[in-house]
């Protein structure tokens, strides 16, 4: 391939010019062009084939342009993908814009669950419903830089590893209140559970072997980031900066951030449970103490109120009781989810 361009330009502004009329009419940079006629002169032997799968929920006003966005990247690196977007039960009109894209794309197909799984099912779906050498999870907001793919992929070709994980250099524009709640989570996390995922992501590369481990999970109560991490296999870590929504803001509100953590540390770890049987022998010291000390003073006759004290006791064994009833309650109730055996979740639609 011949590319002819002849140009008379004398000064660095009509070299600016030039490039910002070529950009306006091809939507593309001078690099970008360069690159993809490279690409094109000397496309890559590869055979790796990469599923990419995209989680979506009430994402209508923008899916068609980020999708745009991550296809036209991933085209210029080259790289063989298949696209498989899970709507997770979306009340606008994600599916029809979703439709369009798999109308107007190659290698684009899409499920629709029948409502709202959450997150956390809609990856596992999408890992059941596609066929590849390889898995990327990323979100469609582009916060998840598609540009990040290829040097993930190139990361696992000269490593070996099985995962790549992507890790947060920042954690973006989110709020001092929600950075001091995620830092607090994972502390406890690892804490409870040995799971070190500070600054971890769901935007992840893997390996057919990982998922296929992953599939074998049957219990419907999921923390994607804690499975990664529980399963072992080799992994490395790949650092990115996350970018700035181009359309709304995050769902993940305060009480989902609150319900992921809890659905992490019940699904990874009984520890919680033996806060019951520490509080008890605590509870038992405290009671002892203060039963030799209002024996000492019978003995001595020594007029003991204990109004105050016995108020304090009983507030405090009822605090402890409650409190222990609750976090067995909420063991039984992911036992009482579990032996149901429900499915994970339902597929009204699928497109391929």
């Amino acid at each position: 391939m011949k590319v002819h361009v002849h140009m008379e330009i004398e000064t660095e502004p009509e070299v600016m010019q030039m490039a910002n009329k070529i950009k306006e009419a091809t939507g593309q940079s001078i690099k970008e062009i360069v690159e993809s006629l490279i690409r094109q002169a000397h496309p890559l032997t590869t055979t790796t084939t990469l599923a990419i799968i995209i989680p979506v929920f009430n994402e209508s006003k923008a899916i068609h342009h980020n999708f745009s966005v991550i296809h036209e990247r991933v085209r210029m690196d080259g790289l063989h993908c298949k696209f498989l977007f899970v709507d997770d039960g979306s009340t606008d009109d994600t599916w029809n814009e979703i439709t369009k894209l798999i109308n107007d794309y190659e290698q684009v197909s899409a499920i629709r669950f029948a409502r709202n799984f959450g997150k956390e099912i809609a990856i596992s779906a999408g890992l059941d419903h596609i066929e590849a050498d390889r898995y990327l999870v990323m979100d469609s907001d582009l916060q998840h830089p598609p540009q990040c793919i290829k040097e993930m992929m190139a990361m696992m070709d000269q490593s070996g590893v099985l995962i790549v994980n992507g890790m947060k250099k920042e954690r973006g524009t989110e709020t001092f209140l929600y950075r001091f709640l995620a830092q607090g989570f994972y502390k406890v996390l690892k804490r409870t559970t040995g799971l070190n995922l500070n600054n971890s992501s769901d935007f992840k590369l893997l390996d057919h072997k990982v998922v296929q481990t992953l599939r074998t999970f049957r219990e419907s109560n999921l923390f994607f980031r804690g499975l990664v991490d529980w399963v072992g296999f080799s992994k490395t870590d790949y650092f990115f900066s996350v970018e700035d929504r181009t359309e709304g803001s995050s769902r993940f509100s305060f009480a989902k951030l609150m319900g992921l953590a809890l659905n992490a540390i019940v699904s990874h770890t009984s520890k919680p449970l033996y806060l019951t049987l520490f509080g008890g022998i605590a509870f038992f010291i405290v009671a002892f103490v203060l039963g030799i000390q209002t024996l000492i003073n019978y003995f001595l006759g020594q007029a003991v109120s204990g109004f105050s004290t016995v108020i304090i006791l009983i507030l405090l064994s009822g605090s402890i009781i409650n409190i222990s009833l609750g976090i067995i309650g909420v063991y039984i109730s992911r036992i009482y989810d579990e032996v149901k055996q429900r499915p994970k979740y339902i597929v009204s639609e699928k497109i391929e």
